[in-house]
């Protein structure tokens, strides 16, 4: 970021806890930049983003009290943990957590406090209310949820006046650089070039770069080894799972009507939005495939997946080593097969998904309790925001395109707290779709790389030629 001026943190430091999180420059951190007041603070998942966010704003509430309370939008499953942190991190501070059925939205209510925590959903509905607040710092945790500059989250944040603006994300690019100029446009409104002007440009690459320059100077980004270099190491390893008879019979039949439709579509004139829609259909059954054929076909048995049969003896292993485990799936429906294959072997399991209400509950009970070996997670609802130290063994199910939501998942575990060797597993049906999902994750990794190391241009999202290469390739 930008150099700041001479910022004095509070006599009251936070309470112990956070002495790794000093070391890593927190309390220089303080001071927001001069000029725009904004930043985005993109630490590798589990440095503690959370807590120096708290520790900047007990400083704003000593030394600047004038500039008014401070507000923290974060997705729903994070309230509570936004909560907790500050409790025990910044007691000192006045903190509301605004969201459910029985929220006060009266402004002089809501100016009360020092910090106000709100969800996303419940700041669109209430944006009447924060709108017509001056907040003296407004912060956007997981500002990837911004990254679509149509959807509401992105229109009500934008809607906010606050003396300083600032985003926490461990991923600020997911799939192009237009998730960089949403996320700006909530930060420094009109800073970063317009669409139009890539779009009108003769070298698109230049344009790039030049966005990435103008980005860099704000975005803060420090990793693991620079900061926490007594973290225990992450090793990773590939495991691959070679189909029976019945799975393998499944995956080629539909593989090859697959081919068949995109081919007919195409030779019958079908626009690309409709050719894309099929394609992504028919992507979506074979991951299913992979992971577990009963997903589509109930009436198959367990022992006709070969990726739940390899788990299993993972499972087994890991309990006689005394590891505990978490398990990433984005398919719910596999989870549940998961589930009944523990239950039948007598296993004990935490398990979250999109349903789940008491989120940090599980979350304390799986963390308080050596006997549970196994938890459970839909990759979309666990993979973010979530403390999980307890776990030293992280299996990914199935793949996802997104190499960032994959890392953010394993960093649940591998993350200050963690004093044992983290192995981070990924399941992966052989010759199969799958291989190909992994080839176009080294892409997003490099556009991640290169957007913060500011070394070249970033890769586009994911193209109709892409899925079909990943469907059609031989």
């Amino acid at each position: 970021m930008p150099s700041r001026k001479s910022f004095k943190p509070p006599s009251h430091r936070p309470k112990p806890g956070a002495n790794a999180l000093r070391r890593s420059g927190i309390y220089p951190n303080y001071s927001p930049p001069p000029c725009a007041k904004s930043g985005l603070l993109a630490d590798e998942m589990g440095l503690g983003k959370t807590v120096q966010a708290l520790a900047f704003m007990e400083a704003l509430r000593v030394h600047r009290p004038a500039d008014g309370p401070c507000l923290v939008v974060c997705p729903a499953s994070l309230v509570e943990n936004w909560r907790r942190e500050a409790r025990r991190f910044t007691p000192s501070l006045k903190v509301l957590a605004h969201h459910g059925q029985s929220r006060i939205t009266s402004q002089d209510y809501l100016k009360k406090f020092d910090l106000v925590i709100t969800s996303y959903g419940t700041l669109a509905r209430d944006i009447g209310s924060f709108a017509l607040i001056t907040w003296g710092a407004a912060v956007c945790d997981e500002g990837q949820n911004i990254k679509n500059a149509r959807a509401q989250a992105a229109k009500a944040v934008k809607q906010l006046i606050a003396k300083g603006r600032y985003i926490l994300t461990g991923t600020p690019v997911e799939n192009s650089l237009e998730d960089l100029r949403s996320l700006f446009g909530f930060l420094m409104p009109g800073y970063l070039p317009k669409p139009e002007e890539r779009l009108l440009a003769d070298d698109r690459k230049w344009h790039d770069d030049r966005l990435l320059q103008m980005a860099a100077p704000y975005i803060l980004r420090r990793s693991k080894v620079a900061v926490a270099p007594e973290l225990p190491p992450k090793i990773e390893q590939i495991v691959y799972c070679d189909f029976e008879e019945n799975q393998s019979a499944i995956y080629e039949q539909f593989q090859e009507s697959t081919r068949k439709e995109i081919f007919e579509m195409e030779m019958g004139g079908a626009s690309e939005a409709r050719i894309r829609m099929a394609a992504f259909n028919q992507l979506l059954r074979l991951r299913q495939i992979c992971a577990d054929p009963r997903i589509l076909d109930p009436k198959l048995e367990e022992t006709d997946s070969a990726k739940l049969q390899a788990f299993l003896e993972l499972v087994e292993e890991s309990k006689d080593a005394n590891h505990r485990m978490l398990v990433f799936s984005t398919f719910v429906t596999a989870l549940q097969l998961i589930k009944k294959s523990l239950e039948d072997r007598g296993i004990p399991y935490c398990y979250l998904d999109g349903s789940t209400k008491d989120r940090q509950g599980v979350c304390d009970k799986f963390n308080s309790t050596p006997s549970i070996p196994v938890m459970l997670m839909s990759l979309k609802a666990g993979g973010t925001g979530l403390n999980l130290t307890g776990a030293d063994t992280v299996v990914h199910f199935d793949p996802w395109w997104n190499p960032a939501a994959e890392a953010q998942a394993t960093d649940r575990a591998h993350r200050i707290g963690q004093t044992r060797t983290v192995t981070s597993i990924k399941l992966i049906a052989s010759g199969t779709i799958e291989e190909r999902v992994m080839e176009l994750q080294k892409t997003k990794s490099e556009m991640l790389r290169k957007l913060l190391t500011e070394s070249d241009s970033a890769s586009s999202a994911i193209s109709l030629d892409d899925i079909k290469a990943l469907l059609l390739k031989d």
